[in-house]
């Protein structure tokens, strides 16, 4: 089996942006405003250019039609879609580390029976009444990081992991692969979108058989917006994290039947729908070594994702916009990045700096302005993650301590008071600093391979 130890680039990053506009008015909520309808219909007109451009493979197109598009949008580039929301007190502190451990502790003991594999439909169900895959993948996730963190009682966090990558296992399409989403025709909110979209594909003459499998959309064939590549990569990604660990190989050879899926995805509008192939994709090529898996991912990554990050770090269109999309393409180019230097790609050090901007961007809002979408934290994740792999920033650090003061000062009480428990991302902060302190090496998040 493939393995090498990760060699980092040695560039360093750029420096941390000052008011340079990085961070424009659209992330003040005194200053948001819904999107104006001419670039409302910017968007609408460009969009079918876009995705022509993407689907074709030509760059020089696609990068003349997001010109097009963010002279159209002028101000609005980079807009978020919704007005930003922030905790306060902005407090920039660095966090006591041994009583975040005890927070930690205290709210994985609060997770029994909020699992998300716990109170599942079984494998067979028609319907599927339980959560997302993705709910799922963000414990395990979290569980992997905290064993590899040598927190205490650390074998229980290992085995709560095994218990969620073995539910995965059962819920992969044996057609195609695919780690689907569940599908219920009475459902409401996000499950009811995805019932309207089967509900097309059957109209459109496609049979339950091909587009429903125990209880799972796994096709929904031209129909759909890309959205399965979410599940999917993360789960993929999930397994492939746990086989690292583990060395099961029942996790390497669903994550490659995921793989497989995910390379033959055609790229959509959506670019953070098609990070999550590239991010798989990436990852797979780490622990492989197979060089089809990276040129997979270099369409997913060069073509459907990182055109539409624009100067100023930010990606061009509202919905793509907002912290939380920002950060999982920052997540999915810090895989590619990684994989591109374990090629010794030309291309690395390009993404390297993309991947800096964006973060830079990044640390300004929340230093600014303080942590958002909090309640995910999925900055905390590609901040800390982030810190590790690229080395130090202040102003990265200093965004990833204003997040964890709000999740702990703010949040904590008052989950605490309802039975709940703290967000996942917090566990890739504690795993930074324990990297940062020395205590652990380099953890197999960020390393191809096997673990001794």
């Amino acid at each position: 089996m493939f393995a090498t130890t990760l060699v980092l680039i040695s560039s360093a990053v750029p420096a941390s942006a000052q008011d340079t506009g990085l961070v424009g008015p659209g992330f003040d909520p005194a200053r948001w405003q819904p999107l104006p309808a001419p670039q409302q219909r910017a968007l609408r007109e460009r969009a079918p250019e876009i995705e022509g451009a993407m689907r074709s493979g030509d760059r020089e197109a696609l990068a003349l039609e997001l010109d097009l598009l963010e002279r159209s949008l002028g101000g609005f580039s980079g807009y978020p879609e919704r007005r930003p929301e922030y905790g306060r007190p902005i407090d920039h502190t660095t966090p006591d580390f041994e009583a975040l451990v005890e927070h930690w502790a205290a709210s994985f003991a609060r997770m029994a029976g909020r699992q998300g594999w716990e109170g599942a439909s079984p494998a067979n169900a028609d319907f599927q009444e339980g959560n997302r895959l993705r709910v799922t993948v963000r414990h395990v996730r979290a569980y992997l990081q905290s064993w590899e963190a040598g927190l205490p009682d650390r074998d229980a966090f290992l085995q709560r992991a095994r218990e969620g990558l073995d539910y995965l296992l059962t819920a992969q399409s044996e057609r195609y692969g695919v780690f689907g989403y569940p599908y219920h025709p009475d459902g409401s909110g996000l499950k009811a979108n995805a019932a309207n979209m089967v509900e097309r594909a059957f109209r459109a003459g496609h049979t339950r058989d091909e587009v429903i499998e125990n209880g799972w959309i796994v096709n929904v064939f031209d129909l759909g917006d890309g959205g399965l590549q979410f599940d999917n990569g993360m789960s993929g990604i999930s397994l492939l994290y746990g086989y690292s660990l583990t060395g099961d190989e029942r996790y390497l050879r669903a994550a490659e039947r995921a793989g497989e899926w995910a390379a033959s995805q055609i790229l959509v509008t959506n670019w953070n729908y098609n990070s999550f192939s590239g991010y798989l994709l990436s990852r797979l090529y780490r622990v492989t070594g197979e060089r089809r898996w990276l040129d997979a991912a270099r369409v997913k990554m060069e073509t459907g994702t990182m055109p539409g990050q624009r100067a100023n770090g930010r990606w061009i269109d509202p919905h793509n916009a907002r912290i939380q999309y920002h950060s999982v393409m920052l997540r999915a180019m810090l895989e590619y990045w990684l994989a591109l230097v374990q090629a010794g790609d030309q291309d690395a050090e390009e993404v390297h700096g993309r991947i800096a901007l964006g973060l830079d961007n990044l640390a300004e809002q929340i230093n600014r302005f303080g942590a958002s979408n909090a309640h995910e934290a999925l900055a905390l994740d590609i901040l800390s993650l982030g810190l590790i792999a690229l080395g130090p920033n202040d102003a990265w650090r200093r965004a990833a301590d204003t997040t964890v003061n709000t999740i702990v000062h703010d949040m904590r009480p008052r989950l605490e008071q309802r039975g709940l428990p703290l967000t996942e991302t917090l566990a890739s902060y504690l795993l930074y600093r324990r990297f940062e302190a020395g205590d652990v090496g380099l953890p197999m998040e960020l390393a191809p391979g096997l673990k001794d």
